[in-house]
């Protein structure tokens, strides 16, 4: 067996796309998942593995970070296929600490039982179809629009609900991280003028933001038939006001605001976050999850 690298990046996209072992970002459109993948080879490196002319499998390869791996039926050995493909990649970025992004279930279980990998987090893709909702408020809060003027405010809020929540026991919440995809976001959303499907929720008496609901359409979503699917990118109370129907108001608002162009409304979830049963009890479909690991030789 051996390993060889795929210059043939629209090759390397179909057969990842018909042999990967779940859809775990929800993709149902062709199109979008083969250009998805092209997309993550962009600045990358795509490899097949092979035996003799045959392909058992392959992966992307950027640096140290494992992207994107399959193994293509028959051929069903999962150990092995890291076996050989962890020793490329140590060899190859002459590094002996390798990241293995976005991994599925199934290869995530192998990496960890059989190689002693490390599970940094998993995540889950939600999905929901949009409807039309009139969400009502506590007398002391009223909904205002997400204004780039409140920028600061908002990423208060983010960083404070982050930092007592199920977030801040995987990772520590970093203020300027959380500026640059806030920033992100404004700028995404800008594109497709869907900003507008984001709002926040104040509190009337001391004029204050104390929720936060960044919504919209990805620029990308817009390319494919079944595509203009929203995304709730970021849903953030603060502390003291949780528990009180404000993130739901806020979830509804942005599905209902949604509901004029986008049939269906995503989001993404820790697994293992309470806000997954949150979120199946308002009506979002829960997709497969998928992981970020760590391997040391």
């Amino acid at each position: 067996m051996e390993i060889l690298l795929q210059e043939d990046t629209n090759k390397f996209a179909i057969y990842h796309t018909i042999y990967t072992d779940s859809n775990i970002f929800l993709r149902f459109d062709w199109n979008e998942r083969v250009e998805d993948t092209i997309d993550c080879i962009t600045n990358s490196k795509a490899y097949f593995l092979y035996d003799h002319d045959k392909i058992l499998g392959g992966f992307v390869l950027k640096g140290n970070i494992i992207n994107y791996p399959f193994v293509v039926t028959p051929f069903d050995d999962i150990q092995k296929f890291f076996e050989i493909v962890l020793k490329f990649v140590i060899e190859k970025s002459g590094q002996n600490k390798i990241i293995l992004n976005e991994i599925s279930d199934a290869f995530s279980h192998v990496l960890v039982q059989k190689y002693g990998a490390t599970l940094k987090w998993s995540k889950r893709k939600m999905v929901k179809p949009t409807e039309k909702y009139s969400p009502v408020l506590d007398k002391n809060f009223c909904f205002d629009i997400l204004a780039i003027k409140d920028k600061a405010e908002i990423i208060k809020v983010i960083y404070e609900a982050h930092s007592v929540g199920y977030t801040s026991t995987v990772w520590k919440p970093d203020i300027l991280e959380i500026e640059t995809a806030v920033e992100r976001r404004f700028n995404s959303f800008g594109q497709t003028n869907t900003l507008y499907m984001s709002n926040v929720v104040r509190n009337i008496e001391k004029n204050e933001t104390v929720g936060v609901c960044i919504a919209g359409i990805y620029p990308d979503s817009e390319k494919y038939s079944t595509g203009k699917f929203s995304t709730i990118h970021q849903i953030s109370v603060k502390p003291e006001y949780q528990r009180r129907g404000i993130a739901k108001a806020m979830i509804l608002k942005s599905i209902s605001e949604a509901n004029k162009v986008s049939p269906v409304m995503t989001l993404g979830v820790l697994v293992g976050n309470p806000a997954e049963i949150f979120y199946r009890d308002i009506g979002f479909s829960i997709g497969p999850s998928y992981s970020e690991l760590v391997y040391s030789e």
